[in-house]
């Protein structure tokens, strides 16, 4: 799932949550991220005009489709204030990390049951839109199915039963990693 998608399934009131744990130097760093301007009116002098400048700025392009300030978004909000859950993951894997950070490929190093036996381990501990946040840029970034194609990350995003089986499926039929796609393009 696309980070676009993730922010759209999460809803404004989670999007809202996201935003509001961010600083003003966080919230530029997303803006910019996206391709977006920093510049508030002359007239904006208190923090508080300026974010709500920003925000303006920020639900337009959310709502215009914006991948990559989507994207920004949900890696600031997690590597700033939720690394907690990136290392108690990584630690259940049993991946080297620093804090939360790692170069391992672990979604190719870890079966998908174990990937899912973590699921199951955050849910425990974590809000459930955190942790589908989390998991589906985690499939996002390293370009696996496993989260896209598990019940429990789906129902967590907010997504309905019934509607989670019927993406489950189709993203089966339609899943390409993205290194098939770019040999095949060679």
């Amino acid at each position: 799932m696309k980070p676009i998608e993730i922010c759209q399934h999460l809803g404004q009131g989670h999007i809202d949550a996201y935003y509001d744990e961010l600083s003003g130097k966080e919230v530029r760093e997303v803006l910019k991220a996206g391709g977006c301007s920093v510049n508030v009116p002359p007239t904006a002098y208190t923090q508080a005009a300026r974010r709500r400048a920003w925000r303006r700025r920020f639900d337009t392009e959310l709502t215009g489709g914006n991948d990559n300030l989507a994207l920004a978004l949900l890696l600031e909000w997690l590597m700033r204030h939720h690394r907690q859950m990136l290392v108690d993951y990584l630690d259940f894997l049993g991946v080297k990390h620093t804090m939360g950070e790692t170069d391992e490929d672990f979604c190719v190093t870890n079966t998908p049951e174990k990937l899912r036996e973590g699921v199951a381990e955050l849910l425990k501990k974590y809000p459930p839109a955190h942790v589908a946040s989390y998991l589906l840029l985690v499939g996002h970034l390293q370009d696996t199915p496993v989260f896209d194609q598990t019940p429990e990350v789906l129902k967590a995003l907010g997504v309905e039963d019934a509607a989670a089986a019927d993406y489950i499926e189709k993203h089966k039929q339609t899943y390409k990693p993205r290194m098939r796609q770019q040999q095949a393009a060679s």
